[in-house]
C-alpha cells in the first residue's frame, strides 16, 4: 500500500510546547502508512542548539528548514513552501503555530493539497488582528485541530469557525514505567540553598501571567517560606528584562530564580515539589502534563485545557486568578501540606497515565486524517 504523504509545517523548531507536541506526533506516526516531512518556516542558526532538527533526523524524518527569518521572508517562505508541496505530492497538510497556520492554508491551497488542517493551540484572546485573520482566511482550511475542549469552542465562537469543521485532539505526553527514574540525577543547582523547589515554565511572555505571580508574592511568600522554599521560573522570552526588574524591585532576588531556557528542564520539573502555572490564556499547557506525568502536585489559573487534564483533581490545584486572595491561601495550603502536595501528585500521574498518552493522541490524529481525506476524495469524484 502506498503510504499518504503528509507535511507537518510548524513556525520554527526550538523547543518549546507546540513544537514537542509536533516532534511526538511525527516520529509516532504509523510509518507503514504515513510518510511524513517536518516543514519549519524558520531555520535562523541562532536556533541550532535548542532546535529539534536534528533530533527529528536522527528519528528518520526528513526535515527541512525554510529558512525565514522575519515577516518580510514570508512571500518566498510561501513560495518555497507551495513548490515543495506541489513537488512531493502530498496529500495531508497539518500546521501548528498560528503563522504556520495562514502560511501553511495558502501554500496549501496553491500546491492543490488535497486536506489542509490547522492546529489550534491556544485561545488567541489578545490578539484581535490574529482572530481576524483567522476569520478571514478559515475558509482555505477543511478541519481545525484544537488541542481541547475549551479550544474548540473558543474557536468556534470567536473565530466563527462551523462546527463540523471543529475537532478536539488533546495533547499527550510520554508514559513510561520509569518516568519517574529514568531522569537521571538532579543537575548542580546555581541558586538557593538545597531548598524545596517550586517551578513555573514557559516562555517569558505576556500570556505566562509570571508578572502576576511575582506581584502576588508579598501574600504568600513570608519569611518562613522563603526559608524553605524557592522559586524558579524557565524560560526565555521578550519579558526576561522586565521580571528580572520585578524581582529586584519587590526584594525576591534571593528567592526567584530565572534560569533562563534550560535543555534539562523535565529533570529540574522532577527534581522540583510544586509545579505553577499562572497563565492568562492557554490551550491544553504540556508543562502541566509534564509535571503530571512526573507526579507533582499543582497550583494552576482556571485557564483553557487545566479542568480537562486534572479532571476529578481539580480541587486544591486551581484558583481563577493569581492577584486575589484564593490563589494565595491554596498556595499556602500547598506550601505547607507535604502529604496533600504527594497525594494529589499521586493522582495527576494517575489520570494522566490513563487519559493523555502520546500513542493515544497519534492515533486520533491518524483516523481523523483518513476519516476526512477519504470524505474529501469521495466528495471530489462525485463532483468530477
Amino acid at each position: 500500500m502506498e503510504r499518504i504523504k503528509v507535511a507537518l509545517v510548524i513556525t520554527e523548531l526550538a523547543v518549546g510546547g507546540a513544537e514537542r507536541a509536533m516532534f511526538q506526533l511525527a516520529t509516532t506516526l504509523d510509518r507503514a502508512r504515513f510518510e511524513p516531512t517536518v516543514f519549519s518556516l524558520s531555520g535562523r542558526e541562532s536556533d541550532r542548539a535548542r532546535s529539534l532538527a536534528p533530533e527529528l533526523v536522527a528519528r528518520g524524518v526528513e526535515t527541512v528548514e525554510l529558512g525565514g527569518r522575519r515577516a518580510l521572508d514570508f512571500p518566498r517562505v510561501a513560495r518555497a513552501l507551495s513548490r515543495r508541496l506541489k513537488d512531493g505530492g502530498y496529500s495531508i497538510l497539518q500546521s501548528f503555530m498560528y503563522h504556520a497556520n495562514i502560511l501553511g492554508r495558502f501554500s496549501g491551497r496553491l500546491a492543490g493539497v488535497p486536506l489542509v488542517c490547522s492546529g489550534v493551540r491556544v485561545a488567541e484572546r489578545d490578539s484581535r488582528l490574529r482572530l481576524a485573520l483567522d476569520r478571514w482566511t478559515r475558509g482555505l482550511v477543511d478541519a481545525w485541530v484544537c488541542v481541547g475542549e475549551s479550544v474548540a469552542r473558543f474557536t468556534r465562537e470567536s473565530a466563527g469557525v462551523p462546527a463540523d469543521r471543529v475537532y478536539s485532539i488533546p495533547n499527550g505526553v510520554h508514559i513510561t514505567s520509569d518516568d519517574l527514574t529514568a531522569v537521571g540525577a538532579p543537575p548542580p543547582l546555581p541558586f538557593g540553598r538545597g531548598r524545596k523547589r517550586m517551578i513555573g515554565i514557559g516562555r517569558l511572555t505576556r500570556q505566562k501571567g509570571f508578572d502576576e505571580l511575582l506581584a502576588s508574592a508579598s501574600g504568600w511568600a513570608t519569611r518562613d517560606v522563603m526559608r524553605d522554599w524557592e522559586l524558579w521560573l524557565v524560560g526565555d522570552g521578550e519579558d526576561r528584562a522586565r521580571l528580572a526588574a520585578q524581582v529586584d524591585r519587590l526584594g525576591l532576588a534571593d528567592f526567584v530564580y530565572l534560569a533562563g531556557w534550560r535543555s534539562d528542564v523535565r529533570r529540574l520539573l522532577a527534581d522540583s515539589d510544586l509545579f505553577l502555572l499562572p497563565s492568562r490564556w492557554e490551550g491544553m499547557p504540556n508543562a502541566l502534563l509534564e509535571a503530571c506525568a512526573l507526579g507533582k502536585a499543582c497550583l494552576c489559573r482556571d485557564v483553557e485545557g487545566v479542568a480537562e487534564i486534572l479532571g476529578e483533581n481539580v480541587a486544591y490545584q486551581t484558583s481563577g486568578a493569581v492577584l486575589t486572595g484564593d490563589w494565595r491561601a491554596r498556595l499556602s495550603r500547598l506550601l505547607s501540606d507535604d502529604e496533600l502536595r504527594a497525594r494529589l501528585g499521586a493522582l495527576n500521574r494517575s489520570r494522566v497515565c490513563a487519559e493523555f498518552s502520546v500513542e493515544s493522541t497519534t492515533r486520533r490524529y491518524e483516523r481523523l486524517w483518513l476519516e476526512l481525506l477519504e470524505r474529501r476524495m469521495g466528495r471530489f469524484v462525485q463532483e468530477s
